[in-house]
């Protein structure tokens, strides 16, 4: 693990931690910059914006209530019900240009009635609750693309898994290729679609708002180091408060506390349109936007945050994009990131544990999204005024400094 410190100066100087982690430690807790002043039956919903009304009356034609799995009553010799259906949620991940991952349709019902065999998917109860997706791979690029159906459906409070259950669908049904003899393999410039399943006991089922859906990046030529894109997460409303939670979190820059639900976060000011662009030796970096949230922890991660006292927490989330326009590689997880508060009253370092997997080179030619977080006491942070980011010096693999140490700072901007 890679540990940063934090230091915040008043008068004399404080030191503290910060930690940021390579991989994705669900138990490293978040640490505070302590500082003294110095002087978000069946119905169809929309899930990443409010609907028009002839959106709504549009979908509720299409939604005729029929079942979308019906093999999971043919399998478990059960009666099912529909609880829920969303026949255009919206949800769409891009891989690349040319390779996207989408959800066309999902459904929810309610199992009971079921052969004693079957009870072992709801954990030995008489009834419990399916959820099943329909989902489209579309390769329109000139490569053959790999996937080995990798995904995880994670609860509202970050802790619970719900298990994914792909035998509640039909073979015929699954996601896949059937002209490749590798089940993993989908072909250049086809599409396919297919359908999974995740099962859930009642008070599971009961506990669930709007869950997270992860399906795993992809990959190409058959070697998983040759990683193509990044996970595809959406967030899947169960009701209709999950369709509003959903809408809220499509709004936020897609950090950890988003997309693991470490926290909810309520955004109180932003700018996401200030595309400021500095360079060094031909690398531009470029200041896309800040968020600046009011947080809370879900039941599953606030002992991660006990470090802060009670006076609440503030999230700060950078977004910025880097291009490699020189003739130099530099590893992406070590690109240093720093916040100077107040021209002289701290210095503090981001929180890597809340911010996305950052793994592997920045070749010439490459350009990528970074996201970076810093964390505080609400009480501390209403007294700061002015943030100043550093990003630099950038390193090679061995943490080697490139560009002859060179760094750019960006004036972030703050509500006033």
């Amino acid at each position: 693990m890679l540990i940063k410190k934090l230091a915040m100066f008043v008068m004399a100087v404080l030191l503290l931690g910060a930690c940021g982690s390579k991989a994705d430690d669900k138990k490293e807790e978040a640490k505070p910059a302590t500082t003294e002043e110095k002087t978000d039956d069946t119905k169809a919903v929309e899930a990443d914006a409010e609907p028009k009304e002839e959106e709504k009356e549009s979908a509720e034609k299409e939604d005729d209530g029929s079942v979308l799995n019906p093999y999971i009553a043919e399998d478990l010799d059960a009666d099912v019900k529909v609880v829920y259906t969303n026949k255009n949620p919206g949800l769409k991940h891009a891989y690349s240009d040319k390779v996207t991952m989408e959800i066309d349709e999902y459904q929810i019902v309610h199992v009971s009635n079921m052969n004693e065999s079957s009870k072992t998917n709801f954990d030995g109860e008489d009834e419990g609750y399916v959820l099943t997706y329909k989902m489209t791979l579309d390769n329109k690029s000139d490569e053959d693309v790999f996937y080995a159906g990798g995904v995880t459906l994670l609860a509202d409070n970050g802790v619970d898994y719900i298990i994914p259950r792909q035998h509640l669908v039909d073979r015929d049904q699954w996601l896949k290729d059937e002209s490749t003899k590798d089940a993993s393999q989908y072909s250049k410039g086809k599409s396919f679609t297919g359908m999974n399943a995740h099962s859930m006991t009642k008070a599971q089922f009961e506990k669930l708002s709007s869950p997270t859906l992860r399906i795993d990046a992809l990959w190409l030529n058959n070697d998983t180091s040759k990683r193509l894109g990044e996970d595809a997460v959406f967030k899947l409303p169960f009701n209709d408060k999950g369709a509003e939670k959903a809408a809220a979190s499509g709004e936020l820059y897609q950090d950890k506390m988003v997309t693991d639900n470490i926290a909810d976060k309520e955004i109180f000011f932003e700018n996401t349109e200030i595309n400021e662009t500095k360079e060094i030796d031909g690398v531009k970096i470029t200041l896309n936007g800040v968020q600046y949230a009011d947080v809370t922890p879900t039941d599953g991660h606030a002992e991660r945050f006990s470090n802060f006292g009670d006076s609440g927490l503030v999230a700060l989330t950078v977004k910025m994009t880097i291009e490699n326009g020189s003739d130099t590689p530099f590893d992406k997880f070590l690109v240093d990131r720093k916040l100077t508060i107040d021209g002289d009253r701290g210095t503090m370092f981001n929180q890597g544990m809340l911010e996305p997997n950052y793994s592997g080179t920045s070749n010439p030619g490459n350009k990528d999204e970074f996201l970076t977080v810093f964390l505080f006491r609400k009480d501390e942070f209403d007294i700061f005024k002015k943030f100043d980011m550093q990003v630099g010096p950038l390193k090679d693999e061995n943490a080697k400094e490139l560009f002859k140490e060179k760094s750019v700072t960006f004036e972030l901007p703050v509500k006033e």
